[in-house]
């Protein structure tokens, strides 16, 4: 009788199910089925070991635990339903201990200390995970790429990044032909991703959580708004529409919403309080995701909330059937409402700023990568009206012993070719800052044409040096967009050009060039980059971008105004400028670049259209610098004996029927260079009829490899040139 007055009955009316304990949780384990088959597919035997040995170690922790206690053995299937979920929670390769800790801890610790199933007070297996997490966070952060074919057998994986610590660059590329956002958001979705055992394939988590509803087993309230606010959350703390479905698809939120977060003896009685409970998950699993130190927030989320039940299941309470006020009114029924106004404000957040977002997020400037690192400019976006952004950092040296540091954020209309707006971010701490009217809505020419006379804004030679540091920043910022503008894929892989693009600014053909000048003597490889225009097949303009620490710069004016044939013309006595042979080396380093930057514009200029079969040439162009044709041929001298493909780009001038000049732009890096002498002046007739005890020059035969690939690429052209160019 004692026992039976611990229990209070509610009034009238009773609802009965016939569902047991075990009926339940075998449902679970239905559901969980197919999370477990697919993660045996993607991360092989390994990941199911783990399981088994999690599901084992849940079980016998369980019995133990009785027969210590000296109470019957339990048939409910609560802990194989823990064992499961634990499991599917882990690395695919963590270590076998990993899984026997974790089930100990979710079934002893969590689970029978505190009474046995129903009495417990956080979910095992979110308490279990957020345990191992704080003990043992590197194995329980390492996982690997899902792969079918590679990992069904082996217990080893080459470890990777997931999308909540890495980002997109941590998904391929593209996933079977779909690339982009889509191509990311459909790998999250079937799970091609790493992650752990059973969170990867969302198609597999959202049928199991199907077949729980559909059963009545679970309440479709907690997963609802659960993803509907981690939806709402990702919406707001990214600012970005595009960052819901992989939020959502990413990690263990969908997981842990079916499986975890819905668990009978953890979450709330009522259903009104399911909706509060739910709309805390979301926030907190997308806060500690935005601004946390783990990457993941879901069990951290679960374990949290779980914590506030029982104080939401004593003090938010429904209204009973007939209760009223002290007054006599009927009790109003605040919680009931506020809930459902929570799920009205919820889905109004997602169906209104979803697309307010997504316009503003299409019409957001866009990161673009720079093809080289430049003196000042850090970052460079673009958005669609041609808007160029751009951070640059540098310094104004004040005195001899301070050097002022500098940042602003420039922007430049490229259609118009100006400066819209230069916001200070870090100027001078003494009071010497930039005198930005001097630079704002000015073109290229006009900032590069400001004097030091111009710059001097008052008494001061700092503001001087101040204002003259922005204008080196500017002008880096014009360079930049003017080459990103009308960016031009490059048509083969140079030593020297990183980018090239039809100039606005300059006209002509504008490169970006890098190199090294080579200063051994001080044990020191000197950095280069240079913007050059060419115009009319002869250098316009040279604008130096980053060059010499040491005071080593080269003779622009050694270069300006010739053409191919007179810069290659350049002797090192030419080059050499001073006593120092230093600037001998900086210059020659130029020449190479510029000689290359001339031979693109000689095949692009005046560009031909190449049949579709071409396989070799890259490029062909009507010659100015040579007469004839000329031609841009890529290819590879396969050296199998030492399992290396050499890279080779030839430039190619075919004049009067016969190969007229052949220029190597990148040969061998092993020794093994194309003897030139067997082809020039020769017809097609001729190359053709060249064997390979002709093409083999010495008795190493990569050397053949190197000749015949050249042959190859000659007699491609011919054929574009019909045999003949006049």
């Amino acid at each position: 009788m004692a026992e039976i007055a611990n229990y209070k009955v509610a009034a009238s009316p009773h609802k009965k199910d016939s569902a047991t304990t075990r009926r339940i949780m075998l449902d679970v384990l239905i559901a969980l089925l197919p999370c477990l088959v697919c993660g045996v597919v993607y991360f092989g035997l390994y990941a199911l070991m783990l399981v088994a040995i999690c599901v084992a170690t849940c079980f016998a922790s369980e019995q133990i635990y009785n027969l210590i206690r000296k109470k019957p053995f339990t048939k409910d299937l609560s802990a194989l339903v823990t064992g499961v979920i634990l499991g599917l929670n882990l690395p695919p390769r963590a270590p076998w201990y990993i899984p026997v800790i974790g089930g100990v801890f979710a079934i002893i610790i969590v689970k029978m200390l505190f009474g046995g199933l129903g009495r417990n007070f956080a979910n095992p297996a979110a308490a279990a995970r957020v345990f191992l997490l704080l003990a043992y966070s590197g194995t329980m952060t390492s996982f690997i790429g899902a792969d079918i074919s590679g990992n069904i057998l082996g217990a080893d994986g080459s470890t990777g990044a997931t999308y909540l610590g890495g980002g997109t660059a941590a998904l391929a590329e593209s996933f079977f032909g779909v690339e982009g956002y889509w191509g990311n958001v459909l790998q999250l979705f079937f799970g091609s991703i790493g992650g752990s055992i059973g969170e990867t394939c969302k198609l597999a988590v959202l049928a199991g959580g199907v077949y729980l509803i559909a059963r009545k087993v679970i309440d479709w309230r907690i997963p609802v708004v659960y993803i509907l606010t981690a939806a709402m959350m990702a919406l707001f703390c990214w600012n970005s529409a595009k960052e819901i479905l992989l939020q959502v698809f990413s990690g263990g939120l969908l997981f842990g919403a079916f499986f975890m977060a819905t668990d009978y003896a953890t979450s709330p009685k009522w259903k009104i309080n399911r909706i509060l409970y739910a709309f805390g998950l979301g926030v907190i699993t997308m806060i500690i995701r935005r601004f946390g130190t783990y990457p993941e927030g879901t069990s951290l989320a679960i374990l949290f909330m779980n914590l506030l039940v029982p104080a939401m299941d004593r003090f938010l309470l429904p209204v009973r059937f007939g209760q009223r006020t002290k007054k006599g009114t009927p009790k109003p029924q605040v919680m009931k409402w506020s809930m459902r106004g929570l799920c009205i404000a919820l889905a109004a957040a997602l169906a209104i700023g979803t697309p307010v977002i997504a316009v503003a997020e299409y019409n957001r400037p866009a990161e673009a990568s720079l093809p080289a690192q430049y003196r000042y400019i850090r970052t460079m976006a673009k958005d669609r009206k041609g808007y160029y952004y751009f951070d640059v950092q540098g310094g104004a040296a004040i005195t001899d012993s301070y050097t002022q540091q500098l940042e602003y954020k420039v922007v430049i209309d490229m259609p118009g070719g100006t400066v819209t707006e230069i916001e200070p971010i870090t100027q001078s701490t003494m009071g010497y800052t930039a005198e930005l009217s001097l630079f704002v809505g000015k073109t290229y020419g006009e900032i590069s044409a400001l004097s030091g006379e111009d710059l001097s804004t008052d008494s001061e030679t700092s503001a001087t040096l101040t204002n003259t540091a922005l204008q080196g920043m500017v002008e880096e910022c014009f360079i930049a967009a003017d080459n990103d503008h009308n960016g031009t894929e490059l048509i083969a892989s140079y030593n020297y050009i990183v980018g090239a693009a039809d100039s606005a600014i300059f006209g002509g053909r504008t490169y970006l060039v890098k190199g090294v000048a080579d200063l051994s003597e001080y044990n020191y490889q000197q950095q280069l980059l240079y913007s050059v225009s060419v115009k009319d097949g002869r250098i316009s303009e040279i604008i130096p971008i980053v060059q010499s620490t040491m005071g080593y710069i080269a003779e622009l004016s050694l270069f300006i105004g010739k053409n191919y044939e007179e810069v290659a013309a350049l002797s090192d006595g030419d080059l050499s400028t001073d006593s120092d042979t230093s600037a001998t080396r900086t210059n020659t380093a130029l020449k190479e670049m510029l000689l290359e930057c001339l031979l693109d514009y000689d095949v692009t200029a005046n560009g031909l259209t190449l049949p579709e079969n071409a396989s070799r040439i890259r490029a062909a162009g009507n010659s100015s610098a040579f007469g004839g044709v000329s031609f841009l041929a890529e290819g590879y001298a396969d050296l199998s004996e030492y399992n290396y493909r050499q890279p080779l780009l030839f430039y190619i001038n075919i004049r009067d029927g016969k190969v007229s000049d052949i220029l190597p732009l990148r040969q061998s890096t092993m020794g093994y260079t194309a003897e030139l002498s067997l082809f020039i002046g020769k017809t097609a007739e001729e190359v053709a009829a060249l064997s390979d005890g002709d093409l083999s020059t010495d008795s190493d035969t990569s050397a053949t490899r190197t000749n015949t690939a050249l042959k190859e690429m000659i007699l491609e052209c011919f054929e574009i040139t019909g045999g003949d160019a006049a």
